[in-house]
C-alpha cells in the first residue's frame, strides 16, 4: 500500500465514522451523507482515486454485502403468511410501474433507456432507511421490503433484457445469454435444495452457523461468506451482474435457515461498520460536481426525480384493495423511489453504449442523488410524524 492509498483509506474511514452523526442532525439517511462526503472528497482526490484500485474493490465488496444482507433480511415466513391477494396486488403494482414508465418515455419521445430509469426499483438504500427508521423488523418494514424486492426483481429482469437487446439484438447470441440466465436460476434452485438437505441430514453443521460466541473459529461467518461467494462467482461465470448473485445468495440463506438473527448481527456489524459506508462514499467519488452544472442537466434531473415518484403514486393506487393501511400505502411510493445504485449502473451503461450523451448521463446521475436525498428524508419525516400522531 502506497502513501496515497493509506491517506484515502484514512479519509474514507473518518467519513464513515462521522457522517452518521452529521446526517442524523440533518435528518438524512447516513448513506446519503456518505455519498455527499464522497462528492466533497472527489474535489481534492479525483485523480488519486483513479489510480487507487483498492478503493474500487472495497466499494464493490460493500455493495455485494449490502445486496446480500438485503436478500437475507427478507422474511419468507412473512411472505408465506401474506394473503395471496396482497402478493398479486404487489406484482400488479410493479407491472403498472413498468407500463407507466414505458408510456411516459414514449409520450416524452425519450430513448427507451429512460423507461428503465423510471421503472427501476432497488432496495439497496431502502434497507438502511428502514433500519434507521426502526421499521426493518416490523410488519410495515417487511411489507415494504417485499414490495421493493418484487420491484427490484422486475427491474433486474428489465435491465438484463435491455442490455441483451442493445448488445446483441434479436440474435442467437442473445438467446444464448438468455439461456444462461435461466440456467443460473435453475442452478440456484438446485443449490437451495442441496443446502436444505445438508441442513436436514447434518443438523450439527447447520447449528454451527448460529453459535453464540462459543466458536473461536467463527464457522458461521466463514460459511456465510462461502455461501455469498458461491453465488457471486456463479453469476460472474455466467456473465450476470454479481449483485444478482449476492441478492439470491442472501435470499436462499434466509429461505433455508429461519433462525438467523445471530449471523445477521455478526455480518451486519462488520458490513455496516465499514464496508457499506465505504461503498456509498465511493459512489460519491465517481461523480464530478462540474458535470452537474448546466440548466439543461438540472431541469432534466428534476423532471426525472418527479416522474419516478409520480409513476409510483399512480401505480400504488391498486394497493387500496390490499390489507395495507393508509399510512403504509402512503409510504410505498416514497420507499420505492430512490433506486440509487441501479440508476448509477443504467447511466454508466447508457453512456458506454452511446445510447445517451454525457449531459443525459449526468442528469440521470444527478437524479439518483436527488431521489436519494429527497425521498428517504420525506419517508423518515412521515414515519416520525406517524409515531407522534398515529394514523
Amino acid at each position: 500500500m502506497n502513501d496515497i492509498e493509506a491517506l484515502l483509506l484514512l479519509m474514507m474511514s473518518i467519513g464513515a465514522f462521522i457522517m452518521p452523526f452529521i446526517s442524523r442532525k440533518l435528518y438524512l439517511p447516513s448513506s446519503v451523507g456518505e455519498i455527499l462526503f464522497g462528492l466533497v472528497m472527489g474535489i481534492f482526490f479525483k485523480e488519486a482515486v483513479l489510480k487507487t484500485p483498492i478503493v474500487k474493490f472495497l466499494g464493490e465488496f460493500g455493495f455485494i454485502l449490502l445486496m446480500y444482507l438485503a436478500g437475507l433480511e427478507i422474511n419468507f415466513e412473512k411472505i408465506k403468511t401474506t394473503p395471496r391477494r396482497d402478493l398479486a396486488l404487489y406484482f400488479g403494482m410493479s407491472l403498472l410501474v413498468v407500463i407507466f414508465s414505458f408510456g411516459t418515455a414514449n409520450y416524452l419521445r425519450q430513448p427507451p433507456i429512460y423507461a428503465l430509469v423510471y421503472l427501476t426499483t432497488a432496495i439497496g438504500l431502502l434497507f438502511p432507511v428502514l433500519k434507521e427508521s426502526g421499521l426493518s423488523h416490523g410488519d410495515t418494514g417487511q411489507s415494504l421490503l417485499i414490495i421493493g424486492s418484487i420491484g427490484e426483481v422486475v427491474s433486474l429482469i428489465s435491465l438484463t433484457l435491455f442490455i441483451l437487446y442493445f448488445k446483441f439484438g434479436f440474435t442467437f447470441e442473445s438467446l444464448f445469454h438468455l439461456g444462461q440466465i435461466i440456467a443460473f436460476i435453475a442452478i440456484a434452485a438446485f443449490l437451495r435444495r442441496l443446502f436444505y438437505l445438508a441442513a436436514w441430514w447434518f443438523p450439527r453443521l447447520s447449528r454451527s452457523f448460529f453459535a453464540k460466541g462459543d466458536d473461536p473459529f467463527e464457522g458461521g461467518m466463514r460459511g456465510t461468506f462461502v455461501n455469498l461467494f458461491i453465488f457471486v462467482a456463479l453469476a460472474s461465470l455466467m456473465d450476470l451482474e454479481h449483485i444478482v448473485g449476492a441478492f439470491l445468495g442472501g435470499m436462499l440463506f434466509g429461505l433455508i435457515f429461519k433462525r438467523r438473527e445471530s449471523i445477521q448481527r455478526k455480518i451486519g456489524s462488520f458490513a455496516y461498520g465499514f464496508l457499506i459506508p465505504i461503498f456509498f462514499i465511493e459512489v460519491g467519488l465517481r461523480f464530478d460536481i462540474k458535470d452537474f452544472i448546466g440548466i439543461e442537466v438540472l431541469i432534466l434531473a428534476t423532471v426525472i426525480t418527479l416522474l419516478v415518484f409520480l409513476i409510483r403514486v399512480f401505480a400504488s393506487l391498486t394497493l387500496y384493495f390490499s390489507s395495507l393501511t393508509i399510512f403504509e400505502m402512503a409510504l410505498v411510493p416514497l420507499a420505492t423511489s430512490f433506486p440509487l445504485t441501479l440508476l448509477v449502473a443504467i447511466a454508466t451503461f447508457g453512456l458506454e453504449m452511446k445510447i445517451i450523451d454525457k449531459s443525459s448521463a449526468s442528469a440521470i446521475l444527478l437524479s439518483a442523488i436527488l431521489t436519494a436525498l429527497i425521498y428517504p428524508a420525506m419517508f423518515k419525516i412521515l414515519v416520525k410524524y406517524q409515531k407522534k400522531s398515529p394514523i
